[in-house]
């Protein structure tokens, strides 16, 4: 009866790897690749991104070297939070709008939590940090003029 199971399951393996990976080996033409293909592909598009993730790479090696995992992940949020702030800072039209606020604000507030974490070594410091960070972010957004509408003109 055991053999007989071992059997049935043989099959039935082979059945899926057929029914799976069989078109994965097939063989296709591949059509030519025109401009139209690489419309809208931009070469800038994910540099925000890869600042930040490169950012928070950087800041976890850093923790690593200085001590254990607490110190890695505060060092990931210093790291990231300041290299998005950095590209956003020196990048005026990244985003538009919201979003840009969002990021500031995201950016700011990881910035300031593992500051915050790394200053005062307790869990108190990380969420003064994340409020002063990502709230004083949000006021500052706040108060900035609003770029996209024309002043308002007075009559003499």
């Amino acid at each position: 009866m055991v053999g007989m199971r071992r059997v049935l399951t043989y099959a039935i393996c082979l059945v899926l790897l057929l029914a799976f990976a069989a078109p994965a080996f097939a063989q296709r033409r591949e059509r030519e690749v025109t401009a139209r293909d690489l419309d809208g592909v931009r070469r800038n598009r994910y540099r925000w991104l890869t600042s930040t993730v490169g950012g928070a790479a950087i800041g976890a090696g850093i923790g690593i070297l200085v001590g254990n995992k607490t110190e890695m992940v505060k060092g990931l949020l210093i790291g990231g939070g300041g290299g998005s702030a950095l590209y956003l800072h020196s990048h005026p039209r990244t985003f538009s709008g919201r979003q840009r606020d969002w990021a500031f604000i995201g950016s700011h507030a990881a910035l300031g939590t593992g500051a915050g974490w790394a200053i005062c070594g307790c869990d108190d410091g990380a969420v003064a940090g994340f409020l002063i960070g990502g709230g004083g972010s949000a006021w500052w957004r706040a108060s900035l003029p609003d770029r996209r509408r024309p002043p308002i003109a007075t009559n003499p």
